[in-house]
């Protein structure tokens, strides 16, 4: 039993490690709405507003971060469909807590993959600042080549109005999400087999006491 369970662990933390290597992405990136009549809020002003919608306003990436894994391409002036995401529905409102309907967030990357992201969640609502407002919502993200599977992601809008009530409206928002590096894995796989391994070692030493 002494040989067999660490040849096991080995096993799978090699396995884990392996596995999760090719799991390890991050998503970063940031969308400008482009402004226009389309966008609209539900309230007396924006950072009093109940909802937020960006009906019929193409969504354009406008940054990555490092690492960004995505598929999205960044250009001055966007003209293909690889730079664009999209929002079904497209009005967001700031309930706290569990939405009625998730939001679905999908686009394509350049090399064909499809994400779809789900929000499910409001979990921050920033109002103090006049004309504006920064909502958080979280859930998860999927890709077809695999590289996320449900992992957890956050979505940060943000909006202002500067001028005050009446003025144009631009908004925003981040998307980040990220999956544990295979390091992480590794660790917790090592400290899993470890305990494993002390409860088979405690086990042995119990029946040879009792067998005394």
């Amino acid at each position: 039993m002494k040989i067999v369970i660490p040849a096991l662990a080995a096993a799978f933390i090699a396995t884990v490690g392996a596995s999760s290597a090719a799991q390890a992405a991050v998503i970063d990136f940031g969308v400008d709405a482009i402004t226009g009549a389309d966008l609209s809020y539900t309230g007396p002003s924006l950072s009093a507003s109940t909802a937020f919608d960006f009906d019929g306003s193409p969504l354009a990436v406008t940054s990555k971060g490092v690492g960004d894994a995505s598929g999205l391409v960044v250009l001055s002036f966007p003209t293909t469909p690889d730079m664009f995401v999209s929002l079904s529905p497209t009005d967001i409102v700031y309930d706290m807590g569990t939405l009625a309907s998730p939001i679905t967030k999908s686009w394509t990357g350049s090399t064909g993959d499809m994400f779809t992201e789900t929000l499910t969640k409001v979990t921050e609502i920033d109002r103090g600042t006049p004309n504006a407002i920064t909502v958080t919502l979280t859930g998860t993200v999927s890709d077809t080549d695999l590289m996320f599977k449900d992992s957890p992601v956050k979505f940060i809008m943000q909006a202002n109005q500067v001028g005050g009530p009446g003025d144009a409206i631009s908004a925003s928002f981040t998307n980040v999400s990220s999956v544990p590096e295979p390091a992480t894995w590794v660790m917790l796989a090592l400290g899993f087999a470890g305990l494993g391994y002390a409860a088979v070692r405690r086990s042995a030493k119990d029946k040879a006491a009792i067998a005394i």
